[in-house]
C-alpha cells in the first residue's frame, strides 16, 4: 500500500471542507436580525394584505390545501384589483397540482397584467413548461426576464433547467447573480427567502458548505416557517449523505404543508434512504399522486419501489406514466433504463442510454440510477463498468467516483478501488462512506489485519485472531466448496476473498461505508465479508456457510437470482449443514400467512422489502428457506440448482420455474402453501400476536373505510404509538375493545402496557380474561411467568414456562429461563433437560453450548459431549474451556490426535497461567495414550516452564 495521504484526516474537517467558489463564495456571514414578521409559507411569488381572499389563498396554498386556495382564488379573477396576483395564485395551484399545460397557460396571462406580474410570471411558465418536458421552451421563459431586477427566482429556475439540459457552464452565470447578490448586501440578512434562494443555488453551483450556510441563515430569520427552505435543505443533506436530518428538515416541512406533493414526494426518499421503508415510502407517494398525480418525482420512486421487488411490467407501467406527462424527464428516462437492465432488454437499455444522453450529455447520474438498481441484484460487476462511463461523463462526478471504488474494492480491486476513493474525496469531503473507508484501510486494515492468499481462498484476519481461526475456518470453507462443488455442478472463479472483522464498525465501513450496518455478513459474488468471533457473539461457521452459499449462487447465474431465491438457498445450506444452524420464525410466519403478507412465489421479493421491523426481515429468510425446502423434498436438490443457470440465461422466473420443475409458478405457490399448512398447524389452536402497524396515515385511512372493524382500531393504536401519540393511541385501542370486547391483540397490548407500568394486578386480571376468553398460548403464557417471576413464585412461574413451551416447542425463551431456575435450585437434570433443548434452538449464545459441554463431561456423556463440541466451536472458538472440554470428549471417544489438536487451540486463546499448565498436562497424557513419550515429555517440560514463569511466557504449541 501506498504511503498514507490521510493521516490528518478528521470528520470534522470533512464537514467544513468544501470546493471552493472562489471570489463567489460567501465570505464572512453578517449578523443576522430576527425579523418583525416570518414568511408565511414557501416562498410566495406575491405578497397579500392579511385577512384579505388572496391572504387565505396564499395561507392554503402554504399548506397544501389547494382546493380551498382554489375556491379562495376565482372569484377574485374578475376583480381588475386583484386579477394579476390571483392569476399568478390560479397558475401555482395549476402547477403544484399537477395541470401544466393550464399553469403555463396561465401564467402566460399573468404575464400581460403588469412588470412585476410579468416577472413572477416567467418562474412558474418555466417551471410548468419544464414538467411537460418542453426544457427549451422552459429556458426561453426564464431568459425573457433574465435581466429584471427581482427576477432571482427566475434565475435560479433557469440555472437549474440550463443543468438539466447539460449545459453546466452556462448555468454558473444566472446562478452567480444570487451569489453576488448576497455578497453585496442586496439580498439582506433578514431576507428569509432570498437567503434560500442562495442556498438552493449555492447547493447548484456544488458548493454544499456555502449552502449549507445559507439555509442556516435563513432559518434563523424565519426559513422554519417556509416549507421549500426546509425541502430544499432536505435534498441538501440527501445528497451529502446525512437522511437523519433530512429526516428532520421533512418533519418540520409537513407540519407546515401536510398536503404538499413535493413534501410527501421528499418524506418517501427519506423513510428509503434511511430504513428502506417500502411500506412508508409506498404511503408517501400514494398520498402525493393523489394531490399532484403528474408529478414526475413521484412516479420516479414509485417505478422505483417497483423495480427493487423485480416487478418489472409495474415499474415500467409507473415510469411510463411519468414519461406520458414529462417525456424528457431524466430520471424517470434513467429508470427506464435501469428496468430494461434488470429485465435483461440490453437493446432497449441501450436506446434509453442514448436517449438520455443526447438530452443531456453531462447526465452521468444516469449510471448512478442504473447502478443502484443493479446493486440490490448483485450485478457487481456491471456497477463497476457503469461508473468507470459516469466517471467519462462527468470528470467531477465525485458521488460516481465513489460507487467506482467501492465496487472496485468489492470485486477484489482494492488497488483500484482506494485510488478511485481518493479522487472523489479529492472533489467532495462530505462523502461519509468515502471518509470512513479510506481511513478503515489506512489505520486498520494496513496496521491490524493480515491477508493469506491460497488457491481458493484469500483469506484476511485480523493480527490476534490469526493463530486461532486459521486452524478452523479454512478446513470448514474447503468443506463447504467441496460440497458445493460437486451438489450445484458448478465451479466458482477462484480465489474467492473471506474477510473477517475483529470490529463490528470496521465490518460495517468495509461493507457500506457506514458505521453500523446491522447485519454480520455479506457477499459481492467474488468477495464476501463477515465479522469474526472477537467483534461480537454469534455462530461464525453459520455466517460464512451461508455467504459461501451466495458465491455459487450469484456466480452460477451470472448475478440474476433473485433476492429471495438466493437468500432461501443459502438458509437451506446451513439447515441441511447442522439442525442447530435454522432458523426458529414458524410463529412469524404463521402470523404474517394469515394476514396475508406472504408474497406468491413469482413476487416473494416484496417480503423483503416490504417490512416493518427487523422481525419482518428475519421472517423473510425463514418464509425463502421453507419454500427452498419444500422444492428440494418435491423435487431433488439437482432440480432446484438447474435453476441458477435459467436465470443467468436471462429467463425470468415462471419460465425458471416451469422449465426447472415442470409446473407453474402459481401452482408451485399452491404447492408449497398447502405443505406449509400442517407445519403450522399447532398455532391455529392458539393465541398468536400479530402487532404489525401500518403507516400511520395508511392506518387511519383504513379505519375510516372500516369503523367497525376492531383490528384495523389495533392497527391504527399500533401506528400512533409508533408515532409517539400515546394518548390518542389508547383512546382507539378502547374504542376497539369497545367494538370488540374480546379483541385479543387488543388485550394483548394493554397486557404489555401494563407490564411496562408495573401495574401487575391489571397484569394478570388481563391474562385470566384472555385465558377465558380461548385466546391462551405462547405468548399468553410466557407473559404469565414473567408476572410469576415477579411475584417470586417460582412453581407457577415453572407451570408456565413449561406451558409456553408446549405450545411452541421452537421458541428458546422458556428454555433459557427453565435453565435459570434449574441452576438457581441447583438441580443438575433439570439444567442438562432445558439445554439440550435449548442448544437446538439457539445457536449462537456461547454460553448455552459451553454450559451444556461442561455438563456434559461432569456427568460423563462423552460421545454425546463429543457431538456438542464440534458445535460449540461455531459459537466459541476463542474459549479456551470449550477447547478443554471438547479435547476431554474426544480423548473419552478415542480420537486422541483430535484431542491434543483441541488442546493446542486452547493454548492459542491466551489462558492464564494456571489453566495453561492442566493444559499441558492434559496434552502429556495424550501422548501417552498414543506411545509419543518424546512428546509427553516435551509438554511435561513446557508445563514446568509455565509454572516457572508464569502465563506471559507460554512456550508454545505441540505437535498435532
Amino acid at each position: 500500500m501506498r504511503p498514507s495521504r490521510f493521516s490528518s484526516r478528521t470528520l470534522a474537517a470533512a464537514l467544513l471542507a468544501t470546493a471552493s467558489l472562489g471570489a463567489a463564495s460567501l465570505g464572512a456571514a453578517p449578523t443576522l436580525a430576527q425579523p418583525a414578521t416570518a414568511p408565511r409559507g414557501p416562498a410566495p411569488l406575491v405578497e397579500a394584505t392579511p385577512g384579505t381572499a388572496l391572504s387565505r389563498a396564499r395561507a392554503a396554498i402554504d399548506r397544501g390545501e389547494y382546493a380551498d386556495a382554489e375556491k379562495e382564488v376565482t372569484p377574485l379573477l374578475r376583480d381588475a384589483a386583484s386579477r394579476a396576483e390571483a392569476t399568478l395564485l390560479k397558475a401555482e395551484i395549476e402547477l403544484r397540482t399537477g395541470r401544466y399545460d393550464e399553469a403555463q397557460k396561465t401564467a402566460t396571462a399573468a404575464a400581460g397584467l403588469g412588470a412585476k406580474a410579468k416577472i413572477a410570471a416567467a418562474a412558474l411558465r418555466a417551471e410548468a413548461l419544464a414538467n411537460l418536458g418542453k426544457v427549451d421552451e422552459a429556458i426561453a421563459a426564464a431568459r425573457e426576464v433574465e435581466r429584471e431586477d427581482g427576477a432571482r427566482r427566475a434565475r435560479l429556475v433557469l440555472g437549474e433547467l440550463l443543468i438539466r439540459a447539460g449545459r453546466r457552464g452556462e448555468a454558473r452565470a444566472p446562478l452567480m447573480t444570487l451569489i453576488e447578490d448576497y455578497n453585496s448586501d442586496a439580498i439582506a440578512s433578514t431576507d428569509a427567502v432570498g437567503l434560500s434562494l442562495v442556498g438552493r443555488a449555492a447547493h447548484l453551483l456544488r458548493s454544499p458548505r456555502d449552502a449549507n450556510d445559507a439555509f442556516d441563515q435563513a432559518e434563523r430569520v424565519g426559513g422554519k416557517k417556509n416549507a421549500e427552505t426546509l425541502l430544499w435543505r432536505a435534498d441538501l443533506f440527501l445528497d451529502k449523505y446525512n437522511p437523519g436530518r433530512a429526516g428532520a428538515m421533512v418533519k418540520e416541512a409537513l407540519k407546515l404543508a401536510p398536503a404538499d406533493p413535493r413534501a410527501r414526494v421528499m418524506a418517501a426518499r427519506v423513510k428509503l434512504d434511511s430504513a428502506m421503508d417500502f411500506g412508508g415510502a409506498k404511503s408517501e407517494i400514494t398520498q402525493a399522486l393523489e394531490t399532484n398525480p403528474n408529478l414526475a418525482e413521484a412516479h420516479v420512486v414509485k417505478a422505483g419501489l417497483h423495480l427493487r421487488d423485480l416487478e418489472i411490467e409495474l415499474a415500467d407501467a409507473a415510469a411510463d406514466r411519468g414519461l406520458k406527462i414529462n417525456p424528457s424527464h431524466l430520471e424517470l428516462l434513467s429508470m427506464k433504463a435501469a428496468i430494461r437492465f434488470l429485465a435483461d432488454d440490453q437493446t432497449g437499455f441501450e436506446a434509453m442510454r442514448k436517449k438520455v444522453l443526447s438530452l443531456n450529455p453531462e447526465y452521468s447520474e444516469f449510471y448512478r440510477i442504473v447502478g443502484e438498481y443493479a446493486e440490490w441484484e448483485h450485478r457487481y460487476d456491471d456497477i463497476v463498468r457503469m461508473m468507470q462511463e459516469a466517471v467519462k461523463v462527468d470528470r467531477f462526478d465525485a458521488k460516481a467516483f465513489a460507487s467506482l471504488g467501492l465496487n472496485l474494492i468489492r470485486s477484489g480491486d482494492e488497488k483500484s478501488g482506494l485510488e478511485a476513493l481518493q479522487r472523489s474525496w479529492d472533489k467532495d469531503r462530505f462523502n461519509v462512506r468515502v471518509f470512513n473507508t479510506l481511513n478503515l484501510y489506512e489505520k486498520d486494515i494496513a496496521t491490524s489485519y493480515v491477508s493469506i492468499q491460497g488457491q481458493r481462498f484469500t483469506m484476511r484476519y485480523h493480527k490476534d485472531e490469526k493463530a486461532i481461526l486459521e486452524r478452523y475456518v479454512p478446513r470448514m470453507l474447503d468443506e463447504a466448496w467441496t460440497s458445493m462443488v460437486q451438489r450445484y455442478s458448478f465451479t466458482p472463479k477462484m480465489p474467492v476473498a473471506i474477510e473477517l472483522y475483529a470490529d463490528q464498525e470496521h465490518f460495517s465501513v468495509r461493507t457500506s461505508g457506514l458505521p453500523n450496518v446491522g447485519i454480520q455478513g455479506v457477499c459481492f459474488g467474488q468477495t464476501l465479508a463477515a465479522m469474526s468471533p472477537a467483534a461480537a457473539e454469534f455462530n461464525w461457521g453459520n455466517v460464512i456457510w451461508h455467504e459461501l452459499g451466495h458465491v455459487f449462487a450469484i456466480q452460477a447465474s451470472k448475478n440474476h437470482v433473485p433476492r429471495w431465491f438466493t437468500e432461501g438457498l443459502s438458509e437451506y445450506e446451513t439447515i441441511v449443514r447442522r439442525s442447530e444452524w435454522q432458523r426458529e420464525e414458524e410463529s412469524s410466519l404463521y402470523a404474517a400467512y394469515k394476514a396475508g403478507r406472504v408474497p406468491e412465489v413469482n413476487s416473494f421479493n416484496r417480503a423483503f422489502t416490504h417490512v416493518d421491523d427487523v422481525s419482518d426481515v428475519t421472517m423473510a429468510y425463514f418464509a425463502a428457506s421453507q419454500i427452498v425446502v419444500f422444492m428440494v423434498e418435491a423435487f431433488g436438490f439437482e432440480k432446484v440448482a438447474s435453476m441458477l443457470p435459467r436465470w443467468g440465461a436471462g429467463e425470468r422466473t415462471p419460465a425458471v420455474v416451469q422449465a426447472a420443475l415442470g409446473i407453474s409458478t402459481t401452482e408451485l405457490d399452491r404447492r408449497f402453501r398447502a405443505w406449509l399448512k400442517p407445519r403450522l398447524a399447532r398455532y391455529e389452536k392458539q393465541y398468536v400476536p400479530d402487532l404489525h402497524a401500518p403507516p400511520l396515515d395508511d392506518a387511519r385511512k383504513a379505519v375510516l373505510k372500516a369503523p367497525r372493524d376492531p383490528k384495523k382500531h389495533v392497527q391504527l393504536a399500533l401506528s400512533l404509538f409508533g408515532d409517539g401519540q400515546e394518548q390518542e393511541g389508547e383512546a382507539v385501542l378502547a374504542e376497539a375493545l369497545r367494538i370488540d370486547p374480546k379483541q385479543p391483540d387488543a388485550h394483548y397490548i394493554k397486557l404489555r402496557m401494563a407490564f411496562g407500568q408495573k401495574r401487575l394486578d391489571e397484569a394478570e386480571r388481563v391474562i385470566a380474561k384472555m385465558i377465558a376468553n380461548g385466546h391462551d398460548g405462547y405468548a399468553v403464557r410466557l407473559k404469565a411467568a414473567d408476572l410469576a417471576e415477579v411475584k417470586k413464585d417460582r412453581v407457577k412461574m415453572k407451570a408456565h414456562l413449561e406451558a409456553a413451551h408446549q405450545f411452541d416447542p421452537s421458541q428458546a425463551e422458556p428454555l433459557q429461563a427453565l435453565y435459570d431456575v434449574a441452576h438457581k435450585a441447583k438441580d443438575p437434570a433439570g439444567e442438562l433437560s432445558a439445554l439440550r433443548r435449548l442448544a437446538q434452538l439457539d445457536q449462537h449464545d456461547r454460553r448455552v453450548w459451553r454450559r451444556l459441554l461442561r455438563l456434559l463431561v461432569e456427568q460423563g456423556h462423552w460421545e454425546e459431549a463429543r457431538r456438542v463440541g464440534e458445535s460449540a466451536l461455531f459459537v466459541d472458538v476463542a474459549s479456551s474451556e470449550t477447547h478443554r472440554l471438547y479435547a476431554r470428549a474426544l480423548a473419552r471417544t478415542g480420537y486422541h490426535l483430535s484431542a491434543i489438536f483441541e488442546l493446542n487451540s486452547a493454548l492459542l486463546t491466551h489462558p492464564k497461567a494456571q489453566e495453561a499448565e492442566q493444559i499441558y498436562g492434559e496434552l502429556a497424557k495424550a501422548y501417552e495414550k498414543l506411545k509419543r513419550d518424546d512428546l509427553a515429555k516435551k509438554a511435561l517440560a513446557y508445563q514446568q516452564e509455565v509454572q516457572r514463569n508464569g502465563a506471559s511466557r507460554q512456550p508454545g504449541l505441540l505437535p498435532d
